[in-house]
């Protein structure tokens, strides 16, 4: 039997805390010092991921316009703008009404 490999190992290669508290100092520090190490990667990656996604629904965006433009008959155009030009007048009214019930006009004073 091999006596060498039975001894514990010595005390500079063990990692041992005195408390908790020391414990807890240790990997608070070593977390910062990592995630300082990894900011500037994970910020890259972030800033990229942003631009393509924005990239993205503005090409999307004007494709779809152009193809609808370029495909879509004008009358079915026409009748998006109408019904536009409709839902929006009909919003207005709805609107108008909900403030005339929320503020309703003051009461005329009354003369004796």
């Amino acid at each position: 039997m091999n006596e060498e490999n039975n001894q514990p190992e010595s005390e500079a290669t063990k990692r041992q805390f005195e408390n908790m508290k020391d414990a807890f100092r240790s990997g608070s520090q070593e977390g910062a010092a990592k995630a300082r190490e990894a900011a500037p990667t994970v910020k890259s990656a972030f800033s990229e991921a942003l631009y393509d996604i924005a990239y993205g629904v503005a090409f999307g965006s004007n494709f779809m316009g152009a193809f609808a433009e370029e495909f879509v008959p004008k009358t079915v155009r026409d009748g998006f703008t109408k019904g536009a030009a409709a839902g929006r007048a009909a919003s207005d009214r709805a609107r108008e009404k909900a403030a005339d019930v929320i503020t309703p006009t003051p009461p005329a004073p009354e003369t004796i």
